[in-house]
């Protein structure tokens, strides 16, 4: 049978032509660029690695930053040296498939919780405990969501790189014009206070979401709204459906949306075809009051030059009656390569993971923090919201507060299985149904219950 196994096999000795090896890609459903990648990670070989060299893999963001920071670490740790290598986000799934398929060699690399249990599952990443358990010492200090996005079948797999929530935001200046002192809490107070701007002509559609089925954020938006609800769950402990059980979460969650959409008319249609970019422009423009995004994008309504509302975008608890939200990690994670080397460099791997994500000198990371002063981005580190330097850096933009509590309510996505990203693409298509009334919110959570009990069973 064609796998992707028996590709890389097929590269690595040569028993498989470019031409037979691009179609076989192809056929297992990659795009071309993603089978090209594939094609070199397999064939790229181990030139340019010496014998005590660490060789770390990441998706290409901040390429120079990361390479400063090797600079650094090579400068402190006598004897380290990094061979680095980086590759687009867009391929880097498959690329890395490969390369752990064909044993390129991959000490250190960024994982996410999302490939985790595919990963894991395949013996290519292995947990901390098993070289270095002392860096699990640090979890009592990471947010609960980053615990869970890093954890395979009860043990930690990484040290978090860069960990993010979806955030809901509102235009404070519509709220005051609207005479409303305070956002909403629950999912009705939206709909009335969206009423109310509404019928003052402030915005005719005071709610956007992004919809677009063909972004893969828009099931992380509604599982958002879902996780806000009491008894907000997916699925169950042993990965069986339970969004599909009469008066669940997900169903209330679909039917607010419906309603929303055709009844109050408070959500933008233009919601079911929105991908993020469009969502914070017609946000900027004060088309809208409200809308669900990831965190980082409260920066970009608010920078300087936005937008006649820069400035005024707020963030709040997720409306509902658990305020949870989606949250997300991307992560450093150790193979099993890393762990079958010789004594000096798995002492070397400790010495990298302290720097680029632990506490080197007993204070966190100043990988971490450079990343989040410079750069914005999020951490998991509930101590480092207390450093003033990043609590300066994000007051720019945002209240550190809020932004602390947000991750505080976060979970991780459920059903985080091989089976997810199959189910996900077909759940994205049963939802916007529903949300047009297509079909009913019965109907739809049926066959996504089906869609996944297919799944599981192979």
């Amino acid at each position: 049978m064609l796998s992707i196994e028996t590709l890389v096999d097929g590269a690595a000795t040569g028993r498989i032509s470019r031409r037979g090896f691009l179609q076989g890609a192809m056929a297992l459903g990659l795009s071309m660029s993603g089978a090209v990648a594939l094609l070199e990670a397999c064939t790229s070989g181990t030139q340019g690695t010496s014998g005590t060299a660490l060789t770390f893999v990441v998706w290409s963001y901040g390429v120079e930053t990361i390479k400063d920071n090797i600079k650094k670490l090579e400068q402190k740790v006598s004897g380290l040296h990094v061979d680095f290598q980086d590759f687009a986000w867009t391929n880097y799934h498959d690329t890395m498939v490969a390369r752990f398929a064909g044993k390129t060699p991959t000490d250190v690399c960024y994982s996410s919780d999302h490939w985790l249990s595919e990963w894991a599952a395949a013996g290519w990443l292995s947990p901390l405990e098993q070289k270095y358990p002392d860096l699990n010492a640090y979890t009592s200090d990471y947010f609960p969501y980053v615990i869970q996005g890093m954890t395979y079948q009860g043990k930690n797999y990484g040290i978090p790189y860069y960990a993010d929530t979806w955030a809901f935001l509102y235009n404070e200046d519509h709220l005051k014009k609207a005479g409303i002192t305070t956002p909403p809490t629950t999912w009705d107070e939206l709909t009335q206070q969206s009423l109310q701007i509404k019928s003052k002509g402030i915005a005719n559609y005071p709610v956007i979401l992004l919809f677009a089925q063909d972004d893969p954020g828009s099931i992380e938006v509604w599982t958002s709204m879902v996780f806000s609800l009491t008894d907000g769950h997916l699925f169950d402990d042993k990965l069986n459906a339970v969004f599909n059980r009469p008066g669940s979460a997900a169903a209330k969650t679909i039917d607010w949306v419906s309603n929303a959409l055709n009844n109050s008319k408070i959500l933008d249609p233009a919601s079911l075809t929105s991908q993020e970019i469009p969502v914070v422009k017609s946000m900027e423009s004060g088309a809208h009051t409200f809308t669900i995004l990831e965190t980082y994008n409260q920066a970009e309504l608010n920078k300087s030059g936005s937008g006649p509302f820069s400035g005024k975008f707020k963030m709040a608890p997720m409306p509902g009656d658990t305020h949870n939200t989606v949250g997300y990690v991307r992560f450093y994670a150790v193979t099993d390569q890393l762990t079958k080397r010789d004594s000096t460099v798995i002492k070397y791997g400790e010495e990298f993971l302290q720097y680029f994500g632990g506490k080197p000198d007993g204070v966190i990371s100043p990988v971490v923090k450079r990343w989040a002063v410079e750069n914005g981005l999020g951490f998991g580190w509930k101590s480092l919201w207390d450093d003033a330097d990043v609590r300066k850096a994000f007051s720019t933009w945002g209240d550190p507060d809020m932004l602390r509590q947000n991750q505080q309510l976060a979970r991780s996505k459920e059903g985080l299985t091989k089976n997810y990203p199959s189910w996900d693409v077909f759940t994205r298509s049963e939802l916007q149904k529903a949300y047009l009334k297509q079909v009913s919110t019965t109907a739809a959570l049926g066959a996504m219950a089906d869609k996944w009990n297919s799944l599981k069973q192979g």
